[in-house]
């Protein structure tokens, strides 16, 4: 991307056609043997840059240039005769088009390149492609802050409006983006990076364009820079996966950050439409974080709202990769149930699913190699049995999920989609939740209860003649469906205790409970209002004989690993079994 900075310093020359003043292409020689990233112009330092934020734009000062305290201009229109401008790193570049484009500071390093191309491109996806990863390369690299603005305008009459008119677009991207992300980070000893992307797609009148930050309070170390460029992809991919056409969360490279530098991570992304109105609107808004305790989302769309949290403290109580894969299937085919008979969006119920997933793939059992944050207790050590690895049996940890526990709904706007009756309100509300209570002084006295729990609230408007929804208007002809509201809860208990390291308690109780109300209209007249009784299940089931009868076999004569893999999964079935569709 060719570069001219605009400057008070600057000498005059005339543009004619692809020609070059001697001066400039003796220039743009020697200067082409330099790496961009390092090609900075004799004289031109950062410190006379202004600095621009929302707060502080910089008032223009009326000259025959204009003010051209912190513009540099890469494209300008053949419209323009002459131009006063001092040669950067490359040479200019006139284009047919009415448009032109102008730098906050002269574009030189990688972050610049990837500016400059993703600035024409048309989907948010394309535009922030690479600069997140970008970004957070060169934070790790050099540990000190960086700003930089491209803004893409309309061609002005003279150049002395250059400044106006920048700023102006400046000002449009940093407080009303088409698409924004954020990333924070804090190390152990309290520094803090943070990288944030604006974006503005459209082409308004005040123009489109990126701006970018690093900023960095404190120093970072070598090895907290390491821990830090580590990240460059998981950010790209996470921003990938919200910007795409249907967004998807893909946290895994940003969730596996070290704990033991870093004691706090934040994401964030704001993409941004109108309605059927004009208005503008939140499209999808993404907000999560992670510290060695917990892990939170909350992503929120006009269809409605998702919540997840994630409870870390107990790593001795998760499950190897397999089992935890295998807990997220079964909730994920539950999520799936739920969302059939409510009637939920589909794009809201993938967003649950992705959810549900990252936050129960980012981080790996008590015995995995490398793990932080547990280890064996040894003697004379304060007895924590949730951190403990060895604590609890591969039998025990077959009797729970494998996952840590969570806290998870999904919630969709209300809407009174029938003018005709506006107390029918459409609504779907789903939650998923997970609890455990470990007891016991010792390994060989240990126990613990695990709860799961699942309720379903919705309530929608069903078409007579067909599975799709009806098309209500105040118009009685349109007055023929059913409106139905679904409840249904389930739940699991699994208790298990040892005496002596001697089994004493081995429980799973179940229950569930459904109930549908029907509402039935036909030509604008109810004709049928019916509440089915609510279906009500439950179930006990003592699993201390069975395993009593496994330790006797154990000890007299051990069972093989294929024997007893398919004991476990059993009851690992049982567990993640339900007694109604939640």
């Amino acid at each position: 991307m060719s570069a001219i900075s605009l400057s008070p310093f600057s000498t005059s020359w005339s543009p004619s056609g692809n020609s070059t003043p001697a001066s400039v292409t003796a220039s743009a020689q020697a200067s082409s043997r330099v790496p961009l990233a390092s090609a900075v112009s004799p004289g031109v330092t950062r410190n006379s840059v202004t600095n621009f934020t929302p707060s502080a734009i910089p008032e223009a000062v009326p000259s025959t240039m204009g003010d051209t305290r912190f513009l540099h201009v890469t494209q300008w229109p053949l419209a323009m005769e002459s131009i006063d401008v001092t040669y950067e790193a490359i040479a200019p570049s006139q284009t047919s088009s009415r448009q032109m484009q102008v730098w906050e500071q002269t574009p030189t390093t990688a972050v610049d390149q990837i500016i400059g191309r993703n600035a024409s491109a048309t989907t948010e996806k394309a535009r922030f492609a690479g600069l997140g990863s970008a970004l957070i390369e060169q934070a790790a690299r050099t540990g000190s802050s960086y700003r930089q603005t491209v803004v893409n305008l309309g061609a002005v009459s003279s150049p002395d409006k250059i400044q106006g008119k920048a700023t102006g677009a400046m000002w449009g991207i940093q407080s009303s983006p088409s698409a924004s992300a954020t990333f924070a980070i804090t190390t152990q000893s309290g520094a803090t990076v943070r990288i944030s992307i604006a974006d503005q797609r459209e082409q308004r009148a005040t123009g489109s364009g990126i701006a970018v930050q690093i900023e960095v309070d404190g120093n970072l170390t070598q090895q907290e820079k390491d821990a830090l460029q580590s990240l460059a992809e998981g950010f790209d991919l996470a921003i990938e996966g919200l910007t795409a056409e249907s967004p998807v969360l893909r946290l895994d490279g940003l969730l596996k950050f070290d704990s033991k530098l870093f004691t706090k991570l934040e994401f964030k992304v704001d993409i941004y439409g109108v309605d059927q109105d004009g208005v503008r609107i939140l499209k999808l808004g993404a907000n999560i974080s992670a510290d060695a305790k917990t892990r939170e989302i909350e992503l929120k769309s006009p269809e409605g709202t998702v919540r997840m949290k994630t409870d870390l403290r107990q790593p001795a109580l998760w499950g190897t990769a397999d089992q935890k894969a295998y807990a997220v299937r079964q909730y994920l085919s539950r999520i799936d149930k739920a969302a059939e008979r409510g009637h939920a969006d589909s794009g809201l119920v993938d967003l649950f699913k992705s959810s549900f997933a990252a936050l129960n793939g980012g981080y790996e059992s008590a015995n995995s190699p490398g793990r932080s944050g547990s280890a064996s207790i040894s003697i004379g050590d304060p007895v924590d049995l949730t951190r403990d690895a060895n604590a609890f049996s591969e039998g025990d940890k077959s009797l729970l999920t494998g996952l840590a526990d969570f806290d998870a709904s999904i919630t969709a706007t209300r809407r009174a989609s029938n003018p005709r009756r506006t107390k029918e309100v459409d609504t779907f509300e789903y939650t998923l939740k997970q609890s455990t209570q470990v007891s016991g002084s010792s390994p060989s006295n240990r126990g613990f209860i695990q709860t799961q729990s699942a309720k379903l609230s919705a309530a929608y408007h069903q078409s007579l003649n067909s599975t799709a929804a009806p098309k209500l208007t105040s118009d009685s002809a349109t007055q023929n469906y059913s409106y139905e509201k679904v409840e249904d809860s389930s739940s699991t208990q699994v208790e298990l205790g040892y005496e002596k390291d001697e089994p004493v308690r081995a429980l799973i109780t179940q229950a569930a409970s459904q109930s549908l109300h029907v509402l039935k209209v036909e030509n604008n007249k109810i004709t049928e209002n019916t509440a089915e009784p609510a279906h009500v299940q439950s179930k006990q089931t003592d699993l201390l004989p069975l395993l009593k009868q496994l330790k006797r076999q154990q000890d007299a004569n051990p069972l093989t690993d294929d024997e007893k893999q398919k004991q476990l999964q059993e009851w690992g079935g049982m567990v993640l079994g339900s007694l109604a569709t939640d």
